[in-house]
């Protein structure tokens, strides 16, 4: 049952229509008028909840995603079946390496044609086959470039101190030998802080910047006593780490082939550079870079964890919150349609 419900002013609610699964989430969605610094004004906050579908906060976008749904859901308007993400090791022959800042050799793929330019990249201990189902989507439509950091997938490991800094010039130095411009980064979980320090160094050729379930605690470091329990548990048991993150970042109702799946990629990570970025994630203040950036700023995040959406706010000149619901963390891997039509109503509100 899909059930429409705007908390605000008049707490409207709409009326429930049928669905099958993970249906009705396949069209386009336009967000128009989403950012404040672009049409004026701040608004009442809504949000629009669809059980086991997406959840949608921040302002006038709420009533056009609003009239998406109840369009794709009446009727003619069928069920897509949702298909499990591919999840096989990138042998495309589009690969190419280049070298960031500091020698360490950067893979990464390049495909599609089309404006706006999306460049993804994974998070802590994942590689770029994370983002398959969203390169196979766009790739029709849009120039995609999907990186292996530093460390990660099958780019060097040879760095010699891990930083988010470090991180960001991965991507730039893709960026720039590739000569992209009107790009729209986007970064899961760690990679949300990557890509706020690589849009630092980017500029005007940055359009946007998409945070996929990442920036729980706002844009600030985690807080010092939970970094230290993190390393103690890091040297002690990887393993057992990498299993018990695994289990904390689903929900139960995750397809359990992909949580699988994760738990083996993720404990089959590089040791060192595992270690290394986990700690520099979890010491970075992300405050100054969320602050410094001039293009919208918009997360699509899980509810399976509270955001503080507040913190962001106050930070961010332009930014937008879309949630999901009935996914854990790895929200483009478990709901890849939803997940995508809400990238997409991102990208039109951009460009």
């Amino acid at each position: 049952m899909v059930e429409l419900l705007l908390l605000g002013p008049g707490n409207v609610r709409g009326n429930p229509r049928e669905d099958a699964g993970h249906g009705c989430r396949r069209r386009r969605l336009a967000a128009a008028g989403a950012f404040p610094d672009a049409h004026g004004g701040q608004g009442p906050q809504h949000r629009l909840r669809i059980p086991h579908g997406m959840v949608v906060m921040n302002q006038r976008a709420v009533l056009l995603l609003a009239v998406w749904l109840l369009a794709a859901c009446a009727p003619g308007g069928a069920p897509v079946e949702t298909q499990a993400p591919a999840v096989e090791a990138n042998g495309d022959t589009s690969a190419q390496t280049v070298l960031s800042s500091d020698g360490v050799r950067i893979h990464y793929d390049d495909l599609g044609a089309g404006d706006p330019v999306l460049v993804f990249v994974h998070g802590w201990s994942c590689d770029r086959s994370y983002w398959s189902g969203q390169i196979e989507h766009f790739a029709q439509s849009h120039r995609v470039v999907n990186i292996d950091l530093a460390g990660h997938g099958d780019s060097g490991l040879d760095r010699a101190e891990w930083t988010m800094q470090a991180f960001g010039e991965d991507v730039s130095a893709v960026v720039t030998a590739l000569d992209l411009n009107n790009i729209v980064l986007v970064g899961h979980s760690m990679g949300g802080k990557v890509i706020v320090e690589a849009a630092r160094r980017l500029g005007d050729r940055v359009i946007g910047v998409v945070g996929a379930d990442t920036f729980h605690r706002g844009a600030r470091e985690t807080p010092r006593e939970r970094q230290e329990e993190v390393f103690g548990q890091l040297a002690e048991d990887y393993a057992g780490f990498i299993s018990d993150f695994v289990d904390r970042t689903f929900v139960e109702q995750s397809d359990p082939a992909i949580r699988e799946w994760v738990r083996a990629d993720m404990a089959a990570a590089p040791y060192a550079s595992a270690v290394g970025a986990r700690q520099a994630s979890g010491s970075y203040d992300a405050t100054p870079a969320v602050a410094s950036l001039n293009v919208p700023f918009v997360l699509i995040n899980s509810d399976f964890l509270p955001t503080d959406i507040a913190h962001l706010e106050a930070n961010a000149k332009q930014f937008l919150y879309l949630e999901m619901s009935g996914v854990g963390h790895f929200v483009m891997l478990e709901d890849p349609e939803t997940f995508n039509a809400l990238l997409s109503a991102v990208l039109a509100d951009i460009t």
